[in-house]
């Protein structure tokens, strides 16, 4: 029942306070900010909604039918949903729940603010349009001056922690909104940012990183859609940058935002889209399924949002959305556990979830991802091998499966073309797959088709722009075309993102090397070397003090022929000292190592192009004739 004319909180949008003074916190309605002490205390907009009635309201009582008329108009709500959502508000706002400073709850009846509420008054100048809460969101169907302006907000932002269900004739069905107005053009690029957990158990993180995963993966596959992958997604995670800021940063139309809540054998999920440059809510909608159900309820959630951003799905596309294997309950919790722990990117997450996917291989032995996994925790070739085998076996539509095959096929077999048509499946099959377009402009550099491998790589960091390993070989590309001045400014970019790679600093020394900077690669290759706690740092800084960069490359050369004998191979060819580098080279050849695809374009091999053994040795790995090809 919608709050009757006269008994609403919100002001006339041409008088009324601009904001309000509850003890030490400043709400001001025309931005829809709350600040302590001049400082910006971040609130999702449903939060401030709820925030803002409870202060209209005070010192009254709040029922929660009262709480969900005026937060949430027009759907119904159960206590659950409100009791979650002050949960939140208080934890913003750093409230002890039994010492109360700003809100106490009154068991099975509401909440009510307990603070001091002082109005703060609409200063002279400011168009009170500005002052009203929120003026220029009205409920569908009513005029501005109506009850309850703002309900199309809080009706969409609802689902970012919340399980309403609108009543239509009696039929409960999950709540679905979308906003008067939403755009009618498609959008075209978008983020998934990680879903919250509100199952109050912090263990819970990874069953709901899985889901922004899993969500994430499903859109990725919509040729016509830019999905930013789940790697820069990631770092927004309790960010207190506004959406349309992330938008900038991601560079991105819109985002999703949501809430995953799991209880028992059941599964939560809300799902919002907004539209990133003008916070604009265009459509929200709750799920509930059980978690046997979780995969399909994925599905469905990406095949939702494909239909309200408006963009093109192809036949094959829209099958593979629909498509929903079988598993385990159990198997795919413990996948999603050993997704997370890898995700960590350290030994102990590796092995912890490497020990999860193998209990999951053992519930359920048909789930095609999971030997994806496996491949990443595996110890030999052969094990690598097979894993990819058996995944490709049993969902051939897996992009990340073909990814790693045409690795394999590229840097363990050298069969040219049948890693290209693996890199070109995957990204047919996963547009918006930033490795598969990493590794494949790695391919395209050995190649020698460096426009098209600075093509892909571009696009691999549209996709994924805080990746390290995507910035560094973006660096890495530019370094091969020569190009120095620019890669050197990549690669300081990426120390800027991050500080602690030593990858970047060995690169910048590659670089400096071409440019003759031998103080400066001497100082940013020890850099990385500290970094990595190479035990060789002090007999490499002794050889730089007494021979020069010259002993110390040699010093370099002499540590590494056993280890790395390709790399051995570029430090003499940078001495000019063709017999060893060739030496050093044969051997590298022999044990397949992955340097020898750049053998074509590496520029510390240019002193030796000339040499009959080095265009043997080209032709030997039986590289296809590339563009202007420097042999």
């Amino acid at each position: 029942m919608a709050p009757q004319a006269g008994t609403t909180n919100t002001p006339d949008p041409t008088s009324g306070p601009a904001g309000y003074q509850v003890d030490d916190l400043t709400i001001d309605l025309g931005p829809r900010r709350v600040r302590r002490a001049g400082t910006a205390i971040p609130l999702k907009a449903l939060s401030f909604d709820l925030l803002v009635a409870l202060v209209r309201a005070a010192p009254g009582l709040l029922s929660f039918d009262e709480l969900s008329e005026r937060v949430w108009p027009g759907l119904v709500v159960t206590p659950e949903t409100i009791v979650q959502r002050v949960k939140l508000l208080r934890s913003a706002l750093g409230d002890d729940p039994q010492a109360p400073r700003y809100i106490e709850g009154v068991r099975g009846r509401g909440y009510r603010m307990v603070a001091q509420v002082r109005p703060i008054a609409v200063q002279a100048g400011v168009p009170a349009t500005q002052a009203a809460a929120v003026s220029s969101r009205a409920r569908p169907g009513k005029r501005l001056s109506s009850a309850w302006i703002g309900g199309t907000l809080a009706i969409v932002m609802l689902l970012a922690a919340s399980w309403a269900v609108i009543q239509y004739g009696g039929v409960r069905r999950p709540a679905e909104r979308t906003s008067p107005g939403a755009a009618a053009a498609s959008i075209h690029s978008l983020a998934v940012l990680p879903l919250e957990n509100l199952s109050g158990d912090k263990e819970q993180e990874y069953f709901a990183e899985g889901m922004t995963d899993a969500l994430t993966t499903d859109l990725a596959q919509i040729g016509s859609l830019r999905v930013i992958s789940r790697t820069s997604a990631m770092q927004f995670k309790g960010s207190r940058e506004t959406l349309p800021q992330i938008g900038r940063d991601l560079q991105v139309e819109a985002v999703v935002e949501g809430t995953v809540t799991r209880g028992g054998n059941r599964v939560r999920v809300t799902a919002q889209l907004i539209e990133a440059s003008g916070d604009r809510h265009l459509w929200a909608r709750s799920y509930e399924r059980d978690l046997k159900d979780v995969l399909a309820l994925q599905d469905e959630i990406a095949q939702d949002i494909s239909e309200q951003i408006r963009v093109k799905v192809s036949p094959r596309e829209r099958s593979l959305l629909i498509q929903t294997p079988a598993i385990d309950p159990e198997a795919y919790d413990d996948y999603l556990r050993g997704s997370y722990w890898m995700s960590q990117l350290s030994p102990e997450g590796h092995k912890k979830g490497c020990e999860y996917i193998q209990k999951t291989i053992a519930k359920d032995p048909g789930y095609a991802p999971a030997y994806v996994a496996v491949a990443v925790c595996g110890d030999s070739p052969d094990s690598v091998r097979k894993a990819i085998a058996k995944a490709l076996a049993l969902d051939p539509s897996l992009a990340s499966a073909h990814t790693w095959l045409a690795n394999l096929k590229c840097a363990g077999d050298w069969d040219w073309a049948g890693a290209e048509a693996e890199y070109k499946r995957a990204i047919v099959l996963n547009p918006s797959s930033a490795p598969a377009h990493r590794w494949y402009s790695a391919y395209l550099v050995a190649m020698g088709r460096i426009e098209e491998a600075t093509r892909e790589i571009e696009l691999a960091q549209d996709l994924d722009p805080y990746s390290a390993d995507i910035v560094e070989w973006r660096g890495q590309v530019l370094y091969h075309a020569r190009r120095y001045d620019d890669a050197l400014r990549e690669m300081r970019r990426g120390l800027e993102m991050h500080p602690d790679s030593p990858a970047f600093y060995s690169d910048m020394a590659d670089v400096y090397e071409q440019k003759k900077m031998f103080a400066e690669a001497f100082a940013a290759r020890q850099q990385g070397l500290s970094l990595l706690k190479d035990p060789k740092v002090a007999a490499l800084a002794e050889a730089y003090q007494h021979s020069g960069y010259r002993g110390y490359l040699l010093k370099q050369a002499e540590l590494a022929d056993c280890d790395c004998p390709q790399y051995s191979g570029h430090v003499y060819a940078l001495l000019n000292d063709e017999p060893r580098a060739i030496a050093a080279m044969e051997v590298a050849y022999k044990e397949h190592q992955v340097g020898m695809l750049f053998i074509r374009t590496a520029p510390e091999l240019d002193s030796i192009r000339s040499s009959p053994r080095y265009r043997d040795l080209v032709r030997r790995m039986a590289f296809p004739p590339s563009p202007g090809e420097v042999n």
